[in-house]
């Protein structure tokens, strides 16, 4: 299957893959990928139906993992995944020039293209925001979709900015984390870049698992999800996809209603925490297994009921 090179291929939905790590650290400062794990958890997801793998985003744990086991991870799931599905890299830093250096690194091993967050921490000006994606366009010639998520970065990028971004002919799409149902605080701006880009080579997909049916019905056309990772979860999400293509408008409904409860279990704590007891995965420093939080033991038995009674594709991981 072809990689994506424009807007009109991303469509659908995209797993945002977590990385499993194997028990060698207790420490959790330096455990290996479990590749094995990683094996089963890719070729499930392929027969739920997903479009697509989103590998080393947040979700993928990229804030902790090291560069070497970034790019190492990269180039394994593109080589085991050999073109069944396309795969977004994930390659964002609030580092202009290490965001550059990612992506050139990443087109060593294939062309694909890039999903790059804006500037968290430094949190940039709108000017500076432009910058730096029209840098990671000029000096990689990536297929670049931009990630709005202000929740985790405190950076919003304004729909002016969107749209003038638009215009670059690598940046094709964007994955819009934000609340943008109707009432919430960025659905006009939401609307606005989805009517605006209308024509051009852009796409704006969900990054919010619980109002995949909200965005498709504001004109967008796909989901970067966590929730995905499940493959349960995952085909509720492909069947609400082809349902919307179909104008089948009650079932879609129906079946965000019914991938409530795994959105919620994912989401329980901040992802990817949850995710590490639905894959039985140590998580690097500082992120911390749901069982030491604060009412842990609580929020994993509802996990492992979760898993014995809606997710049992993944009692092979317990």
């Amino acid at each position: 299957m072809q990689q994506i090179t424009s807007s009109s291929q991303l469509r659908g939905v995209f797993p945002a893959l977590f990385t499993p790590l194997k028990n060698d650290d207790p420490r959790c400062l330096s455990n290996s990928i479990d590749y094995e794990k990683a094996k089963k958890m890719i070729d499930d997801l392929i027969n739920a139906g997903v479009h697509g793998f989103v590998p080393v985003g947040t979700t993928g744990q990229s804030a902790t993992l090291s560069t070497e086991q970034h790019l190492d991870f990269m180039k394994f799931v593109l080589d085991y995944v050999d073109g069944r599905v396309p795969i977004i890299a994930g390659a964002g830093s609030n580092s202009t020039r290490e965001s550059v250096e990612m992506i050139k690194a990443i087109l060593k091993i294939k062309e694909v293209a890039m999903l790059c967050v804006t500037g968290y921490y430094n949190n940039p000006p709108q000017e500076g925001i432009y910058a730096h994606f029209k840098a990671l366009s000029s000096e990689t010639g990536a297929k670049i979709i931009l990630y709005n998520v202000p929740g985790r970065t405190a950076s919003y990028i304004h729909p002016n900015t969107v749209i003038k971004l638009a215009e670059d002919k690598n940046i094709i799409g964007l994955k819009q984390s934000v609340e943008f149902r109707i009432g919430e605080k960025h659905h006009e701006d939401t609307k606005s870049i989805i009517q605006q880009t209308k024509g051009m080579d852009f796409a704006v997909i969900s990054g919010e698992d619980g109002a995949f049916i909200d965005m498709l019905e504001l004109g967008g056309v796909g989901l970067i999800s966590a929730t995905a990772n499940i493959p349960e979860a995952a085909k509720i999400f492909v069947d609400l996809y082809n349902s919307f293509q179909k104008n089948e408008a009650e079932k879609c409904d129906n079946l965000q209603d019914e991938a409530r409860d795994y959105v919620e279990a994912v989401f329980c704590r901040k992802n990817p925490i949850p995710l590490g007891t639905f894959f039985n995965s140590p998580l690097l420093l500082p992120l911390m297994p749901v069982k030491d939080t604060e009412r842990g033991a609580e929020a994993e038995a509802r996990i492992q009921k979760l898993i014995k009674e809606k997710a049992q594709s993944l009692l092979k991981y317990s």
